[in-house]
């Protein structure tokens, strides 16, 4: 059952992969306008709220967990639950990376900047400054591709790994540290980066050790 539910899921996020790269030229068009609508919403309980979920998006949270159930695996013998944390904490690293690659050569301004939304800015901006490193996000990347891994993983749990990874893209936008496009970006980048090494490296998925079949179950 897990693994039909396992598949059912990667098809929906491929999916929705695409339908996001089809519909990114429409979330940069209506980027400042998304940005105001969201930001018109936030209260005090509202930015308190999202100040407690965007850390779930911090590169150390999203890297450590995967990699903390890598050494779970470690401590219980279960090779598969081993080669899937580390493998996948190091996939979600992996994203993060490009993602910083990009920061650095968009050179966007985040909305606190004079230059706000600007790309470009004070090119070359290597090593970018902070104001300045607004495209992609970086907490939406990490966010996403490890809610991917998870989700496929623990298919019963998707629906909250999911929420949780588009609560931290919302929080970016209302908390003002980025726009819509940064965080839209930011989540097909770590999105392809799971689902990319979930489909290609077979330790990458459940169940390919059938000696751990009965301890994943």
């Amino acid at each position: 059952m897990g693994l039909v539910l396992n598949r059912g899921w990667e098809g929906w996020l491929r999916a929705g992969l695409l339908l996001g790269v089809v519909t990114l030229p429409a979330v940069f068009l209506l980027d400042l306008r998304i940005q105001a609508e969201l930001t018109a919403l936030r209260t005090l309980g509202v930015e308190a709220a999202m100040q407690m979920i965007t850390r779930l998006g911090d590169g150390a949270v999203d890297i450590g967990g995967l990699i903390l159930l890598g050494l779970v695996g470690w401590w219980r013998d279960d090779r598969g639950l081993r080669g899937r944390g580390l493998i996948g904490g190091a996939a979600v690293a992996g994203a993060g990376l490009v993602e910083q690659v990009i920061k650095n050569v968009t050179c966007r301004a985040r909305p606190s900047a004079p230059e706000a939304g600007a790309f470009f800015t004070n090119f070359p901006c290597f090593p970018a400054k902070y104001a300045y490193a607004s495209f992609p996000s970086g907490h939406a990347t990490t966010a996403f591709a490890a809610a991917v891994f998870l989700a496929l993983w623990y298919p019963r749990g998707a629906p909250i790994f999911l929420a949780l990874a588009l609560l931290v893209g919302l929080s970016r936008v209302l908390l003002g540290s980025h726009f819509p496009v940064d965080v839209w970006v930011g989540a097909l980048i770590g999105t392809a980066a799971a689902l990319g090494v979930h489909a290609y490296v077979p330790a990458a998925r459940r169940h390919q050790f059938p000696t751990q079949m009965t301890n994943d179950q």
